[in-house]
C-alpha cells in the first residue's frame, strides 16, 4: 500500500510540473515597441523611459524592446501591425489614424490651441480622455498623446503667404484633413510615409512639406528643404498606443504600471520637444536654413473654412469649444 501512495504521490508531483511549467515559460511578455526618430529623437527617448521604467518594475515579467528608426514601419504599417498582433504599440499621428478614428483629428484643427500648456491640459484632460477611448474598438489601447510640436510650412522657396503655395508639390500625412486642408489653399497635396519624405524632397516629387522645428533639425529637412516658415499652424499629435490583444494579456495592476510609465514618458518627450525647438532652429539657421517670421493673420483667415467642413467628423462643434474652453 505505501509503495502504491509513494508511486501516486510522484505521478501527481510530476503530472503537477508538467502543467506548471509551460505556464511559468510564458509569464514573460515581451512587446515590440516602435518609434520613427533616431535614438537622439526626444520620442524615442520618451518612449525609452517608459520602457525602462516598465521593465524594472515588472520585474522580468513584461519587456517592452524600442526600435527607432521605423525599424517596424512607417506610422500606418505600424498601425496595421497592432491591429493584427505583429507590432506591439508605438506612437501614431492621430492623422494616419483617422482611418478608424476620424474624430482624432479634433486635435489636427489648425489654431485649435492657445500655446504649449493648453494642448499638454487638452490631451491630458476630460477632452483627450474621451478621444482615446474612440480607439478601443479598433485594436488599440491609447494610454495618452504626446506633442511633436507644431507643423511649419518648409520648402525649396520662400513661404510667406498662403498665396505662396498655389500650385506648388507639397508632402501631408497620410490624413484626408490634410489633403483637404492645402488642396484649399490651392497646392497640390501628396500624401508620402515619413519614412520616404527627405527622399521626396531630394528628388523633387515634393516641392515642400510642413513639420516641427526639432525634426526639421534632426531629419535634416533643411538640406532639402532651405526655407522654414515660423507658422505654428498645426500641432503635431500623435496618439501612444499599444495593440488591444498585447493590453488585454496584462493583469490590472500591469495595465496601472504601463499607463503610468507612459505618462512619464510622455511628459518627458513634450519637455524635450519644447525645450530643444528654438535651439534645433538656431543650428538649422547656422547649417544653411533660411527662416522667415510672418503675419499668420492671412493664414488663419484661409485656414478657417476647414472648422466648417471638418467639424461634424470630429465631434461637432461643442467639442471644438471644449478644446477652446479648457484654460
Amino acid at each position: 500500500m505505501r509503495r502504491q501512495l509513494t508511486l501516486a504521490a510522484g505521478a501527481f508531483a510530476a503530472s503537477f510540473l508538467t502543467a506548471v511549467a509551460p505556464a511559468a515559460a510564458q509569464t514573460k511578455i515581451t512587446c515590440k515597441f516602435g518609434v520613427l526618430g533616431s535614438a537622439d529623437f526626444p520620442g524615442t527617448i520618451g518612449m525609452q523611459r517608459m520602457a525602462d521604467r516598465i521593465n524594472a518594475e515588472s520585474k522580468g515579467e513584461l519587456d517592452i524592446q524600442i526600435f527607432p528608426n521605423s525599424q517596424l514601419g512607417g506610422e500606418k504599417e505600424m498601425a496595421e501591425g497592432m491591429r493584427l498582433g505583429s507590432v506591439c504599440g508605438a506612437p501614431v499621428n492621430v492623422s494616419v489614424l483617422s482611418v478608424w478614428v476620424p474624430e482624432g483629428q479634433l486635435f489636427d484643427m489648425p489654431f485649435l490651441f492657445r500655446d504649449d500648456g493648453h494642448a499638454y491640459r487638452v490631451l491630458a484632460g476630460a477632452v483627450g480622455k474621451q478621444i482615446a477611448a474612440k480607439y478601443d474598438p479598433h485594436g488599440f489601447k491609447v494610454v495618452g498623446f504626446l506633442v511633436n510640436g507644431t507643423r511649419h510650412p518648409l520648402g525649396k522657396f520662400p513661404i510667406l503667404t498662403p498665396d505662396d503655395v498655389k500650385g506648388k508639390k507639397i508632402r501631408v500625412l497620410q490624413s484626408p484633413l490634410h489633403v483637404e486642408l492645402w488642396k484649399m489653399l490651392g497646392a497640390n497635396p501628396t500624401p508620402i510615409a515619413f519614412p520616404e519624405v527627405y527622399n521626396a524632397m531630394q528628388t523633387g516629387v515634393v516641392d515642400a512639406m510642413d513639420n516641427a522645428k526639432t525634426t526639421y533639425w534632426l531629419q535634416k529637412f533643411y538640406e532639402v528643404g532651405p526655407h522654414f516658415t515660423d507658422l505654428g499652424h498645426i500641432y503635431s499629435i500623435s496618439a501612444v498606443a499599444f495593440s488591444s490583444s498585447f493590453w488585454k494579456r496584462l493583469t490590472p495592476e500591469q495595465q496601472a504600471m504601463v499607463q503610468s510609465a507612459a505618462e512619464e514618458g510622455i511628459k518627458l518627450q513634450d519637455k524635450l520637444i519644447a525645450d530643444g525647438d528654438e535651439e534645433a532652429m538656431q543650428k538649422a539657421v547656422a547649417a544653411g536654413a533660411k527662416y522667415h517670421k510672418v503675419d499668420k493673420t492671412p493664414w488663419q483667415k484661409a485656414m478657417m473654412p476647414i472648422y466648417t467642413n471638418w467639424a461634424p467628423k470630429v465631434g461637432g462643434m461643442a467639442l471644438i469649444k471644449a478644446v477652446q474652453d479648457t484654460p
